[in-house]
């Protein structure tokens, strides 16, 4: 069985194994993301040291030859989707409650125009729409 160490160092020279040689992780990072990120490190055929960036999750294996790359993946992988990308957009939950409330005045105007809004429910959206546009500016 092979451990991830020992892929990492794999999968980097095997990247760039026409650059150079010894290959071996200087660096450990256990929680990177979803996965592992290894720093390796390997001398040139120039005398120079120069470092791969290996990315191990599952079993997929992803080497970075530079900063830049890295950076790019983990762009990449911390994009937010699903539902905490509609959380996020709605405003929290400060922006569900607000949302929940609004829906609840809208329905008891709909089902009854004439009626008047509760009191209650009114201070509650007034607090609760100038703690999410107070949030927003700060940002």
């Amino acid at each position: 069985m092979i451990d991830d160490f020992e892929k990492a160092i794999r999968a980097s020279s095997n990247l760039s194994s026409h650059e150079g040689t010894n290959h071996r992780v200087i660096n450990h990072h256990i929680e990177f993301l979803d996965g592992s990120l290894y720093v390796v490190e390997f001398d040139s055929k120039e005398d120079k040291k120069l470092v791969n960036y290996v990315y191990i999750e599952g079993s997929d294996i992803t080497v970075c030859k530079n900063p830049a790359l890295l950076n790019e993946l983990v762009a990449r992988k911390s994009k937010k989707t699903g539902a905490t990308l509609v959380l996020e957009s709605i405003g929290g939950i400060a922006g569900i409650i607000g949302l929940i409330i609004t829906l609840t005045i809208v329905w008891l105007l709909i089902k009854d125009p004439k009626a008047e809004v509760p009191q209650l429910l009114s201070a509650a959206l007034t607090t609760i729409l100038g703690f999410y546009f107070g949030t927003k500016t700060n940002k």
